[in-house]
């Protein structure tokens, strides 16, 4: 039972981290959004339009990768299931590594010697009598 409760409140403080490090992403992006310069309509002399139009850019490229981090990894995986071709091409995949695995376990690997012809393991082996 004391390995339960122990469980229980590694859970539940993960979840509060969880929590605050979603609400300080929520600040940034709240913060990040009511920037001025961010604003289609911003409009600054010591700006010029192109420093304005590469910044909103970057932003819309930021907002687009973190939108597509928070996407779960399993539904990802369960999409290239579905499909036909990159079920095919995961095959291909999963087979051409087990061919390697099997090459790998085929050929056992011979110690490398050190170039005055000796063993790695001799080598050490005389450093350890010494």
């Amino acid at each position: 039972m004391g390995d339960d409760g122990e469980t229980l409140t590694a859970t539940t403080r993960k979840r509060e981290e969880i929590e605050r490090e979603e609400a300080e992403e929520n600040r940034k992006e709240a913060l990040l959004a009511s920037t001025e310069s961010l604003q289609p309509n911003f409009n600054r002399s010591n700006v010029t339009q192109k420093q304005i139009s590469k910044l909103q850019e970057l932003h819309k490229r930021r907002m687009k990768i973190k939108a597509n981090s928070k996407k779960p990894k399993a539904k990802q995986q369960s999409r290239a299931v579905e499909d036909g071709e990159s079920s095919k091409i995961l095959k291909e995949s999963t087979s051409s590594s087990t061919t390697t695995l099997e090459q790998q376990t085929a050929a056992p690997m011979k110690p490398q010697k050190l170039y005055w012809g000796l063993d790695t393991k001799e080598r050490w082996e005389r450093k350890a009598n010494m």
